[in-house]
Protein backbone atom coordinates (compact mmCIF):
# COMPACT_ATOMS: atom_id res chain seq x y z
CA UNK A 1 0.00 0.00 0.00
CA UNK A 2 0.79 3.82 -0.84
CA UNK A 3 0.94 4.94 2.76
CA UNK A 4 1.24 8.62 1.78
CA UNK A 5 -1.36 8.56 -0.78
CA UNK A 6 -3.63 7.10 1.77
CA UNK A 7 -2.85 9.40 4.24
CA UNK A 8 -3.26 12.35 2.34
CA UNK A 9 -6.74 10.83 1.21
CA UNK A 10 -8.14 10.25 4.53
CA UNK A 11 -6.50 13.95 6.15
CA UNK A 12 -8.97 14.81 3.03
CA UNK A 13 -11.99 12.92 4.12
CA UNK A 14 -11.31 14.32 7.80
CA UNK A 15 -11.20 17.83 6.67
CA UNK A 16 -13.74 17.45 3.91
CA UNK A 17 -16.32 15.43 5.75
CA UNK A 18 -17.77 12.26 4.46
CA UNK A 19 -20.33 14.25 2.22
CA UNK A 20 -18.58 16.82 0.60
CA UNK A 21 -18.62 16.28 -3.46
CA UNK A 22 -15.31 17.92 -4.67
CA UNK A 23 -15.45 16.40 -7.85
CA UNK A 24 -11.92 16.11 -8.75
CA UNK A 25 -12.49 14.92 -12.95
CA UNK A 26 -14.00 18.13 -14.43
CA UNK A 27 -12.84 17.18 -18.26
CA UNK A 28 -14.75 13.93 -18.77
CA UNK A 29 -16.70 13.85 -21.88
CA UNK A 30 -20.35 12.99 -21.64
CA UNK A 31 -24.13 12.95 -23.30
CA UNK A 32 -27.80 11.91 -23.21
CA UNK A 33 -29.98 9.15 -23.58
CA UNK A 34 -33.16 10.80 -24.58
CA UNK A 35 -35.06 8.36 -26.49
CA UNK A 36 -37.97 7.70 -24.25
CA UNK A 37 -38.98 9.16 -21.15
CA UNK A 38 -36.31 9.27 -19.50
CA UNK A 39 -33.27 11.66 -19.90
CA UNK A 40 -29.70 10.17 -18.65
CA UNK A 41 -25.96 11.19 -18.67
CA UNK A 42 -23.59 8.64 -19.77
CA UNK A 43 -19.83 9.63 -19.13
CA UNK A 44 -16.94 8.45 -20.74
CA UNK A 45 -15.53 7.04 -17.86
CA UNK A 46 -18.46 4.60 -17.04
CA UNK A 47 -20.51 6.45 -14.42
CA UNK A 48 -23.92 6.30 -15.28
CA UNK A 49 -26.77 8.84 -14.70
CA UNK A 50 -24.85 11.89 -12.81
CA UNK A 51 -22.77 14.57 -14.16
CA UNK A 52 -18.76 15.07 -13.36
CA UNK A 53 -18.76 18.57 -14.11
CA UNK A 54 -18.45 21.15 -11.76
CA UNK A 55 -21.80 22.63 -11.75
CA UNK A 56 -24.73 23.22 -9.82
CA UNK A 57 -25.51 20.52 -7.15
CA UNK A 58 -29.49 20.35 -8.51
CA UNK A 59 -28.02 20.06 -12.08
CA UNK A 60 -25.72 16.94 -11.31
CA UNK A 61 -28.32 14.11 -11.18
CA UNK A 62 -28.74 12.80 -14.36
CA UNK A 63 -32.05 10.12 -14.67
CA UNK A 64 -34.68 12.35 -15.54
CA UNK A 65 -37.86 12.01 -15.84
CA UNK A 66 -39.16 13.98 -18.24
CA UNK A 67 -43.00 13.86 -17.58
CA UNK A 68 -41.82 15.61 -14.01
CA UNK A 69 -40.58 18.87 -14.44
CA UNK A 70 -37.13 17.62 -14.80
CA UNK A 71 -36.50 15.76 -11.56
CA UNK A 72 -34.62 12.66 -10.95
CA UNK A 73 -34.67 9.08 -9.29
CA UNK A 74 -30.71 8.26 -9.26
CA UNK A 75 -27.57 10.45 -8.17
CA UNK A 76 -25.09 8.20 -9.90
CA UNK A 77 -24.16 4.52 -10.35
CA UNK A 78 -21.81 2.05 -11.73
CA UNK A 79 -19.74 -0.88 -11.59
CA UNK A 80 -17.42 -2.04 -8.45
CA UNK A 81 -14.90 -5.23 -9.23
CA UNK A 82 -12.65 -6.94 -6.60
CA UNK A 83 -10.50 -9.73 -5.88
CA UNK A 84 -7.54 -10.65 -4.09
CA UNK A 85 -3.90 -11.69 -4.90
CA UNK A 86 -2.57 -13.15 -2.04
CA UNK A 87 -2.68 -10.49 0.92
CA UNK A 88 -3.20 -8.02 -1.85
CA UNK A 89 -6.85 -6.06 -2.63
CA UNK A 90 -7.23 -5.49 -6.54
CA UNK A 91 -10.52 -3.44 -6.15
CA UNK A 92 -12.23 -1.27 -8.68
CA UNK A 93 -15.15 0.69 -6.93
CA UNK A 94 -15.85 3.90 -8.50
CA UNK A 95 -18.44 6.41 -6.97
CA UNK A 96 -18.98 9.89 -7.34
CA UNK A 97 -15.30 11.15 -8.26
CA UNK A 98 -15.10 12.53 -4.59
CA UNK A 99 -11.77 13.27 -4.04
CA UNK A 100 -9.77 11.17 -6.65
CA UNK A 101 -10.87 8.58 -9.71
CA UNK A 102 -10.51 4.64 -10.22
CA UNK A 103 -10.87 4.61 -13.75
CA UNK A 104 -9.61 5.99 -16.88
CA UNK A 105 -11.83 7.00 -20.25
CA UNK A 106 -10.23 4.69 -23.18
CA UNK A 107 -8.90 1.31 -23.12
CA UNK A 108 -5.98 -0.91 -21.40
CA UNK A 109 -2.72 -0.06 -23.52
CA UNK A 110 1.18 -0.20 -22.85
CA UNK A 111 2.02 2.48 -19.86
CA UNK A 112 4.12 4.78 -22.16
CA UNK A 113 0.74 5.64 -24.36
CA UNK A 114 -1.03 6.89 -21.68
CA UNK A 115 -0.54 10.42 -22.34
CA UNK A 116 -2.81 13.59 -24.06
CA UNK A 117 -3.59 12.82 -27.47
CA UNK A 118 -4.51 9.48 -26.37
CA UNK A 119 -6.69 11.10 -23.78
CA UNK A 120 -8.39 13.21 -26.66
CA UNK A 121 -8.99 10.33 -28.64
CA UNK A 122 -10.51 8.33 -25.63
CA UNK A 123 -12.13 10.91 -23.90
CA UNK A 124 -15.70 10.24 -25.45
CA UNK A 125 -18.84 8.31 -26.22
CA UNK A 126 -20.38 6.91 -29.32
CA UNK A 127 -23.81 8.24 -29.36
CA UNK A 128 -25.87 6.52 -32.07
CA UNK A 129 -29.27 5.85 -33.35
CA UNK A 130 -31.17 2.81 -34.99
CA UNK A 131 -32.02 5.18 -37.72
CA UNK A 132 -28.87 6.21 -38.35
CA UNK A 133 -27.64 2.67 -39.14
CA UNK A 134 -30.58 1.83 -40.96
CA UNK A 135 -29.93 4.44 -43.47
CA UNK A 136 -25.98 3.60 -43.51
CA UNK A 137 -27.22 0.40 -44.71
CA UNK A 138 -29.53 1.37 -47.20
CA UNK A 139 -26.55 4.56 -48.68
CA UNK A 140 -23.89 3.16 -47.85
CA UNK A 141 -22.77 2.38 -52.31
CA UNK A 142 -24.48 5.44 -52.96
CA UNK A 143 -21.98 8.08 -54.31
CA UNK A 144 -23.34 11.23 -52.57
CA UNK A 145 -23.64 9.43 -49.21
CA UNK A 146 -21.24 10.41 -46.18
CA UNK A 147 -20.64 8.42 -43.26
CA UNK A 148 -21.92 9.58 -40.26
CA UNK A 149 -19.14 10.40 -37.98
CA UNK A 150 -20.25 7.97 -35.29
CA UNK A 151 -20.25 5.07 -37.54
CA UNK A 152 -16.90 6.29 -39.44
CA UNK A 153 -14.97 6.19 -36.17
CA UNK A 154 -16.85 3.68 -34.71
CA UNK A 155 -14.23 1.71 -32.05
CA UNK A 156 -13.90 -1.45 -33.25
CA UNK A 157 -10.34 -2.06 -32.85
CA UNK A 158 -7.51 -0.67 -30.86
CA UNK A 159 -3.68 0.02 -32.10
CA UNK A 160 -2.06 -3.22 -31.44
CA UNK A 161 0.83 -1.47 -31.39
CA UNK A 162 0.27 0.51 -28.23
CA UNK A 163 -1.24 -2.22 -26.78
CA UNK A 164 -4.68 -2.23 -27.24
CA UNK A 165 -7.16 -4.65 -28.30
CA UNK A 166 -7.79 -5.72 -31.61
CA UNK A 167 -11.02 -6.34 -30.49
CA UNK A 168 -13.29 -3.48 -28.65
CA UNK A 169 -16.96 -2.21 -30.20
CA UNK A 170 -19.16 -4.72 -31.42
CA UNK A 171 -20.06 -4.50 -35.27
CA UNK A 172 -21.76 -6.44 -37.83
CA UNK A 173 -19.02 -7.70 -40.40
CA UNK A 174 -21.70 -7.84 -43.76
CA UNK A 175 -18.36 -9.65 -45.94
CA UNK A 176 -17.21 -11.26 -42.59
CA UNK A 177 -13.52 -10.35 -42.73
CA UNK A 178 -12.70 -9.74 -39.42
CA UNK A 179 -12.55 -6.00 -39.93
CA UNK A 180 -14.23 -3.13 -39.60
CA UNK A 181 -14.70 -1.40 -43.34
CA UNK A 182 -17.94 0.92 -43.05
CA UNK A 183 -17.22 2.00 -46.15
CA UNK A 184 -18.13 -1.71 -47.65
CA UNK A 185 -21.29 -1.82 -45.24
CA UNK A 186 -20.01 -2.82 -42.27
CA UNK A 187 -22.10 -1.04 -39.38
CA UNK A 188 -22.10 -0.70 -35.43
CA UNK A 189 -24.09 -3.37 -33.17
CA UNK A 190 -26.40 -1.77 -30.99
CA UNK A 191 -29.23 -2.62 -28.89
CA UNK A 192 -32.65 -0.69 -28.65
CA UNK A 193 -33.37 2.33 -30.43
CA UNK A 194 -30.63 4.71 -29.45
CA UNK A 195 -27.64 3.79 -28.31
CA UNK A 196 -23.90 5.29 -26.35
CA UNK A 197 -21.21 3.09 -26.88
CA UNK A 198 -18.14 3.87 -23.39
CA UNK A 199 -14.81 2.59 -22.83
CA UNK A 200 -12.88 2.65 -19.95
CA UNK A 201 -9.87 0.92 -17.43
CA UNK A 202 -8.90 0.97 -13.89
CA UNK A 203 -5.04 0.28 -15.56
CA UNK A 204 -3.82 3.04 -16.31
CA UNK A 205 -2.73 4.50 -12.55
CA UNK A 206 -3.19 3.57 -8.80
CA UNK A 207 -6.18 4.22 -6.99
CA UNK A 208 -7.14 8.01 -5.96
CA UNK A 209 -10.52 6.66 -4.90
CA UNK A 210 -10.71 3.61 -3.84
CA UNK A 211 -7.77 4.33 -1.98
CA UNK A 212 -5.09 2.09 -1.12
CA UNK A 213 -6.52 -0.44 -3.70
CA UNK A 214 -4.38 -2.16 -6.36
CA UNK A 215 -6.04 -1.96 -9.98
CA UNK A 216 -8.28 -4.44 -11.31
CA UNK A 217 -6.49 -4.10 -14.67
CA UNK A 218 -9.80 -4.44 -16.31
CA UNK A 219 -11.18 -3.00 -19.52
CA UNK A 220 -14.89 -1.90 -19.98
CA UNK A 221 -16.69 -2.28 -23.04
CA UNK A 222 -20.25 -0.36 -22.12
CA UNK A 223 -23.49 0.06 -24.02
CA UNK A 224 -26.32 1.91 -22.73
CA UNK A 225 -29.30 1.73 -24.70
CA UNK A 226 -32.99 2.71 -24.58
CA UNK A 227 -36.52 1.99 -26.65
CA UNK A 228 -39.21 4.73 -28.45
CA UNK A 229 -41.67 3.01 -26.98
CA UNK A 230 -44.48 5.34 -25.83
CA UNK A 231 -47.09 3.06 -25.06
CA UNK A 232 -45.03 0.37 -23.12
CA UNK A 233 -44.62 1.50 -19.30
CA UNK A 234 -41.77 -1.34 -19.07
CA UNK A 235 -39.84 0.33 -21.78
CA UNK A 236 -40.56 3.66 -21.80
CA UNK A 237 -39.11 4.79 -18.05
CA UNK A 238 -36.09 2.16 -18.59
CA UNK A 239 -32.19 2.70 -19.22
CA UNK A 240 -30.55 -0.47 -20.48
CA UNK A 241 -26.74 -1.14 -20.01
CA UNK A 242 -24.61 -4.17 -21.02
CA UNK A 243 -21.31 -3.90 -19.93
CA UNK A 244 -18.49 -6.20 -20.89
CA UNK A 245 -15.15 -6.47 -18.68
CA UNK A 246 -12.12 -7.88 -20.00
CA UNK A 247 -9.11 -9.15 -17.58
CA UNK A 248 -6.37 -7.57 -19.00
CA UNK A 249 -4.12 -7.54 -15.76
CA UNK A 250 -1.78 -10.93 -16.33
CA UNK A 251 -3.50 -12.31 -13.00
CA UNK A 252 -6.21 -14.87 -12.20
CA UNK A 253 -8.74 -14.03 -9.73
CA UNK A 254 -9.96 -17.02 -8.38
CA UNK A 255 -12.78 -15.74 -6.02
CA UNK A 256 -13.86 -12.24 -7.91
CA UNK A 257 -17.28 -10.75 -7.04
CA UNK A 258 -19.12 -7.75 -9.52
CA UNK A 259 -20.71 -5.06 -7.75
CA UNK A 260 -23.29 -2.75 -9.32
CA UNK A 261 -23.48 0.40 -7.37
CA UNK A 262 -26.19 2.65 -7.31
CA UNK A 263 -27.21 5.62 -5.11
CA UNK A 264 -30.81 6.30 -5.87
CA UNK A 265 -32.09 9.67 -5.12
CA UNK A 266 -35.95 9.76 -5.11
CA UNK A 267 -37.10 13.33 -3.75
CA UNK A 268 -36.02 16.58 -3.20
CA UNK A 269 -34.83 15.66 0.59
CA UNK A 270 -32.13 12.86 0.01
CA UNK A 271 -32.23 11.48 3.49
CA UNK A 272 -35.81 10.14 3.74
CA UNK A 273 -34.64 7.14 1.74
CA UNK A 274 -35.64 2.90 2.18
CA UNK A 275 -34.49 0.60 -0.07
CA UNK A 276 -35.15 -3.37 -0.47
CA UNK A 277 -34.45 -6.43 -2.40
CA UNK A 278 -37.08 -8.47 -4.79
CA UNK A 279 -35.63 -12.10 -4.30
CA UNK A 280 -38.09 -13.65 -7.43
CA UNK A 281 -37.01 -10.75 -10.19
CA UNK A 282 -33.35 -10.06 -9.00
CA UNK A 283 -33.89 -6.54 -8.20
CA UNK A 284 -33.03 -3.95 -5.79
CA UNK A 285 -34.82 -1.09 -5.32
CA UNK A 286 -35.24 2.51 -3.76
CA UNK A 287 -38.40 4.50 -2.15
CA UNK A 288 -39.13 7.37 -0.16
CA UNK A 289 -39.68 6.65 3.39
CA UNK A 290 -42.50 9.50 3.88
CA UNK A 291 -44.97 9.30 0.82
CA UNK A 292 -45.87 12.81 1.16
CA UNK A 293 -42.33 13.85 0.12
CA UNK A 294 -43.65 12.13 -3.45
CA UNK A 295 -46.19 14.81 -4.41
CA UNK A 296 -43.00 17.43 -3.87
CA UNK A 297 -41.03 14.91 -6.09
CA UNK A 298 -43.13 13.48 -8.91
CA UNK A 299 -46.43 15.11 -8.55
CA UNK A 300 -48.74 11.71 -8.07
CA UNK A 301 -50.24 10.26 -4.81
CA UNK A 302 -48.29 6.83 -5.45
CA UNK A 303 -45.02 5.77 -3.79
CA UNK A 304 -42.29 5.83 -7.09
CA UNK A 305 -39.68 3.29 -7.07
CA UNK A 306 -36.49 3.38 -8.76
CA UNK A 307 -35.08 -0.34 -9.43
CA UNK A 308 -32.22 -2.03 -10.67
CA UNK A 309 -32.40 -5.30 -12.40
CA UNK A 310 -29.97 -8.11 -13.56
CA UNK A 311 -31.00 -9.21 -16.28
CA UNK A 312 -28.70 -12.26 -17.09
CA UNK A 313 -27.86 -13.96 -14.07
CA UNK A 314 -29.52 -13.55 -10.85
CA UNK A 315 -27.26 -10.90 -8.34
CA UNK A 316 -25.91 -13.48 -5.47
CA UNK A 317 -26.42 -10.64 -2.67
CA UNK A 318 -27.31 -7.11 -2.02
CA UNK A 319 -26.40 -4.72 0.53
CA UNK A 320 -27.21 -1.06 1.12
CA UNK A 321 -25.36 1.44 3.43
CA UNK A 322 -25.43 5.04 4.50
CA UNK A 323 -24.05 8.60 3.30
CA UNK A 324 -21.25 9.04 6.33
CA UNK A 325 -18.57 7.34 8.52
CA UNK A 326 -20.32 4.92 10.40
CA UNK A 327 -19.93 0.81 10.42
CA UNK A 328 -22.21 0.68 8.23
CA UNK A 329 -21.69 3.66 5.89
CA UNK A 330 -19.44 4.63 3.16
CA UNK A 331 -16.42 2.56 2.50
CA UNK A 332 -13.10 4.69 3.11
CA UNK A 333 -10.29 1.68 3.84
CA UNK A 334 -9.56 -0.93 1.49
CA UNK A 335 -10.97 -3.77 3.16
CA UNK A 336 -14.34 -1.75 3.41
CA UNK A 337 -14.75 -2.31 -0.33
CA UNK A 338 -13.60 -6.02 -0.67
CA UNK A 339 -16.32 -6.74 2.68
CA UNK A 340 -18.87 -4.89 0.82
CA UNK A 341 -18.44 -6.54 -2.20
CA UNK A 342 -19.30 -10.09 0.10
CA UNK A 343 -21.74 -9.06 2.39
CA UNK A 344 -19.84 -8.20 5.64
CA UNK A 345 -19.68 -4.84 7.30
CA UNK A 346 -16.81 -2.71 7.40
CA UNK A 347 -15.56 -4.54 10.94
CA UNK A 348 -15.78 -8.01 9.18
CA UNK A 349 -19.27 -9.01 11.45
CA UNK A 350 -21.35 -11.16 8.86
CA UNK A 351 -24.66 -9.55 6.92
CA UNK A 352 -27.46 -11.67 8.81
CA UNK A 353 -31.09 -11.20 8.24
CA UNK A 354 -33.63 -8.63 10.25
CA UNK A 355 -33.20 -5.63 12.36
CA UNK A 356 -30.74 -3.34 10.43
CA UNK A 357 -28.85 -6.72 9.25
CA UNK A 358 -25.95 -6.66 11.29
CA UNK A 359 -26.12 -8.63 14.50
CA UNK A 360 -28.63 -11.55 14.19
CA UNK A 361 -27.92 -15.50 14.21
CA UNK A 362 -28.60 -15.80 10.63
CA UNK A 363 -25.90 -15.65 7.55
CA UNK A 364 -28.17 -13.61 4.53
CA UNK A 365 -27.41 -12.17 1.51
CA UNK A 366 -30.51 -10.04 0.46
CA UNK A 367 -31.03 -7.21 2.76
CA UNK A 368 -34.78 -6.16 3.47
CA UNK A 369 -36.22 -9.05 0.75
CA UNK A 370 -39.65 -8.53 2.03
CA UNK A 371 -42.78 -6.43 0.33
CA UNK A 372 -43.33 -2.73 1.35
CA UNK A 373 -46.41 -2.46 0.11
CA UNK A 374 -47.97 -5.04 1.86
CA UNK A 375 -45.67 -5.08 4.94
CA UNK A 376 -44.54 -8.79 4.14
CA UNK A 377 -41.26 -9.89 5.06
CA UNK A 378 -38.51 -7.99 6.55
CA UNK A 379 -38.47 -4.42 5.13
CA UNK A 380 -37.02 -1.01 6.17
CA UNK A 381 -40.80 -0.04 7.39
CA UNK A 382 -41.30 -3.44 9.42
CA UNK A 383 -38.36 -3.04 11.44
CA UNK A 384 -38.65 0.70 11.55
CA UNK A 385 -35.63 2.06 10.31
CA UNK A 386 -34.67 5.64 10.25
CA UNK A 387 -34.62 7.08 6.86
CA UNK A 388 -31.18 8.25 5.42
CA UNK A 389 -28.96 8.75 2.45
CA UNK A 390 -28.64 5.22 1.21
CA UNK A 391 -26.83 3.50 -1.56
CA UNK A 392 -27.52 0.05 -3.23
CA UNK A 393 -24.78 -2.63 -4.28
CA UNK A 394 -25.63 -5.83 -5.86
CA UNK A 395 -23.20 -8.47 -5.99
CA UNK A 396 -22.43 -11.04 -8.74
CA UNK A 397 -20.02 -13.82 -7.92
CA UNK A 398 -17.66 -14.96 -6.60
CA UNK A 399 -16.56 -16.12 -10.00
CA UNK A 400 -13.16 -17.71 -11.68
CA UNK A 401 -11.50 -14.05 -13.37
CA UNK A 402 -8.48 -15.39 -15.08
CA UNK A 403 -5.76 -13.15 -17.12
CA UNK A 404 -8.19 -12.68 -20.79
CA UNK A 405 -11.63 -13.93 -19.06
CA UNK A 406 -14.10 -11.73 -20.10
CA UNK A 407 -17.26 -11.54 -17.66
CA UNK A 408 -20.65 -9.71 -19.34
CA UNK A 409 -23.91 -8.53 -17.33
CA UNK A 410 -26.68 -6.53 -18.23
CA UNK A 411 -28.68 -4.13 -16.15
CA UNK A 412 -32.17 -2.61 -16.38
CA UNK A 413 -32.56 0.98 -14.90
CA UNK A 414 -36.47 1.23 -14.40
CA UNK A 415 -38.50 3.87 -12.59
CA UNK A 416 -42.34 3.34 -11.30
CA UNK A 417 -45.33 4.48 -10.11
CA UNK A 418 -45.21 2.34 -7.10
CA UNK A 419 -43.80 -1.00 -6.22
CA UNK A 420 -46.73 -2.91 -8.40
CA UNK A 421 -46.01 -1.17 -11.23
CA UNK A 422 -42.05 -1.88 -10.65
CA UNK A 423 -42.65 -6.22 -10.33
CA UNK A 424 -45.30 -5.86 -13.38
CA UNK A 425 -42.37 -3.56 -15.48
CA UNK A 426 -39.32 -6.09 -14.45
CA UNK A 427 -41.28 -9.27 -15.44
CA UNK A 428 -42.02 -7.55 -18.63
CA UNK A 429 -38.60 -6.72 -19.97
CA UNK A 430 -36.72 -9.39 -17.79
CA UNK A 431 -39.03 -11.83 -19.54
CA UNK A 432 -38.26 -10.80 -23.10
CA UNK A 433 -34.43 -9.93 -22.85
CA UNK A 434 -34.66 -13.58 -22.03
CA UNK A 435 -36.17 -14.57 -24.45
CA UNK A 436 -35.68 -12.25 -27.40
CA UNK A 437 -39.50 -11.36 -27.31
CA UNK A 438 -41.01 -8.07 -27.37
CA UNK A 439 -38.90 -5.13 -28.34
CA UNK A 440 -35.63 -7.70 -27.64
CA UNK A 441 -37.56 -9.51 -30.74
CA UNK A 442 -35.24 -8.21 -33.50
CA UNK A 443 -32.12 -6.41 -31.58
CA UNK A 444 -28.86 -7.17 -33.32
CA UNK A 445 -27.09 -8.68 -30.66
CA UNK A 446 -24.35 -6.58 -29.00
CA UNK A 447 -20.58 -7.20 -28.12
CA UNK A 448 -20.55 -9.85 -31.23
CA UNK A 449 -19.66 -10.11 -34.79
CA UNK A 450 -22.87 -10.63 -36.92
CA UNK A 451 -22.88 -11.77 -40.05
CA UNK A 452 -25.95 -9.54 -41.41
CA UNK A 453 -28.71 -11.00 -43.58
CA UNK A 454 -28.55 -14.56 -42.19
CA UNK A 455 -30.41 -16.63 -39.80
CA UNK A 456 -27.33 -17.84 -38.63
CA UNK A 457 -26.71 -16.73 -34.94
CA UNK A 458 -23.80 -15.07 -33.19
CA UNK A 459 -21.76 -17.08 -30.42
CA UNK A 460 -19.37 -15.49 -27.74
CA UNK A 461 -15.53 -16.88 -28.59
CA UNK A 462 -12.80 -16.10 -26.23
CA UNK A 463 -9.39 -15.86 -27.82
CA UNK A 464 -6.08 -15.73 -25.77
CA UNK A 465 -3.63 -14.75 -26.02
CA UNK A 466 -4.30 -12.09 -28.35
CA UNK A 467 -2.06 -10.80 -30.17
CA UNK A 468 0.08 -14.20 -29.90
CA UNK A 469 3.61 -16.12 -30.47
CA UNK A 470 4.11 -19.08 -31.05
CA UNK A 471 0.06 -20.46 -29.88
CA UNK A 472 -3.40 -19.40 -29.23
CA UNK A 473 -6.52 -21.06 -27.79
CA UNK A 474 -10.23 -20.47 -28.40
CA UNK A 475 -12.57 -20.64 -26.15
CA UNK A 476 -16.25 -20.84 -26.55
CA UNK A 477 -19.58 -22.56 -24.91
CA UNK A 478 -20.39 -26.17 -26.89
CA UNK A 479 -23.00 -27.89 -23.69
CA UNK A 480 -24.45 -30.10 -26.07
CA UNK A 481 -20.69 -31.00 -28.14
CA UNK A 482 -21.95 -29.99 -31.51
CA UNK A 483 -19.23 -30.66 -34.28
CA UNK A 484 -17.99 -28.00 -35.52
CA UNK A 485 -15.11 -26.33 -38.10
CA UNK A 486 -12.31 -23.47 -37.77
CA UNK A 487 -11.58 -21.60 -41.04
CA UNK A 488 -8.18 -19.09 -40.91
CA UNK A 489 -7.53 -16.32 -43.34
CA UNK A 490 -4.78 -14.26 -43.70
CA UNK A 491 -5.39 -10.17 -44.56
CA UNK A 492 -5.99 -10.52 -48.18
CA UNK A 493 -9.19 -12.99 -47.44
CA UNK A 494 -6.59 -16.28 -48.77
CA UNK A 495 -8.02 -19.14 -46.59
CA UNK A 496 -4.78 -20.77 -45.06
CA UNK A 497 -5.96 -23.51 -42.32
CA UNK A 498 -9.00 -25.37 -42.53
CA UNK A 499 -10.38 -28.52 -40.17
CA UNK A 500 -13.68 -29.72 -39.43
CA UNK A 501 -15.51 -32.06 -37.59
CA UNK A 502 -14.32 -31.00 -34.51
CA UNK A 503 -15.19 -31.28 -30.87
CA UNK A 504 -14.89 -30.20 -27.58
CA UNK A 505 -15.05 -26.59 -26.03
CA UNK A 506 -11.38 -25.55 -26.92
CA UNK A 507 -9.56 -25.31 -29.43
CA UNK A 508 -5.18 -24.82 -29.95
CA UNK A 509 -3.74 -23.10 -33.12
CA UNK A 510 -0.10 -23.40 -33.63
CA UNK A 511 0.64 -19.81 -34.77
CA UNK A 512 4.81 -20.59 -34.78
CA UNK A 513 4.60 -20.61 -38.42
CA UNK A 514 2.11 -17.73 -39.34
CA UNK A 515 3.70 -14.54 -40.66
CA UNK A 516 3.59 -11.06 -38.17
CA UNK A 517 0.10 -9.66 -38.91
CA UNK A 518 -3.76 -9.93 -38.86
CA UNK A 519 -5.22 -12.90 -39.49
CA UNK A 520 -9.49 -13.49 -39.35
CA UNK A 521 -10.65 -17.08 -37.18
CA UNK A 522 -13.85 -17.93 -38.09
CA UNK A 523 -15.91 -20.63 -35.95
CA UNK A 524 -18.17 -22.37 -37.25
CA UNK A 525 -21.64 -24.77 -36.20
CA UNK A 526 -24.52 -25.69 -38.00
CA UNK A 527 -26.52 -22.81 -36.63
CA UNK A 528 -24.09 -20.64 -34.99
CA UNK A 529 -20.99 -19.15 -36.22
CA UNK A 530 -18.39 -15.85 -35.20
CA UNK A 531 -15.08 -14.73 -36.64
CA UNK A 532 -12.72 -13.10 -34.39
CA UNK A 533 -9.46 -11.10 -35.12
CA UNK A 534 -6.26 -12.36 -34.27
CA UNK A 535 -2.63 -10.70 -33.90
CA UNK A 536 0.24 -12.42 -34.94
CA UNK A 537 3.08 -10.99 -32.91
Amino acid sequence: MNTSIFKSAVSAIVLNGCFNLTFAQNEISYDFLDVNNIKATINASGHLFGSLQNIPENERNGFEIKNTDGKHAIRIAGLWMGGKEGTKYHINAPTFGVWGRDVYQGPVMKQEFYNAAEDAKWNRIWKISKETIKNHIANFASKDYVIPEEIANWPASGDIQKGQSPNLAPFVDINANGIYDPQNGDYPSIKGDQAILFIYNDHRAMHTESIGTYPMGIEVIGMAYAFANSFNKAYNNTIFVDFTIINRSGIDYNDAKLGVFTDIDLGTVTTDEYQGFDLKRSTYFGYNADNGKTAEQFGRNKNPFMSVTLLNEPFSGFMTYNNDCNMNGNPIMPTDYYFYLNNYWKDGMVMTKGGSGKGGTVHYNYMYDGNPSTGEGWTEKSVNNTPGDRRGLGMVGPFEFKAGHIKKISVAYNFSGDFEDMQKNADKYTNDFKNNSGLFAHETPAFAASTGGTNIKSMDVLVYPNPANTNTTLSFSNPANEVYSINVYDITGRKILSETQLNGTQYQLNTSKLEKGLYVIELMFKDKRNSSRLVIQ
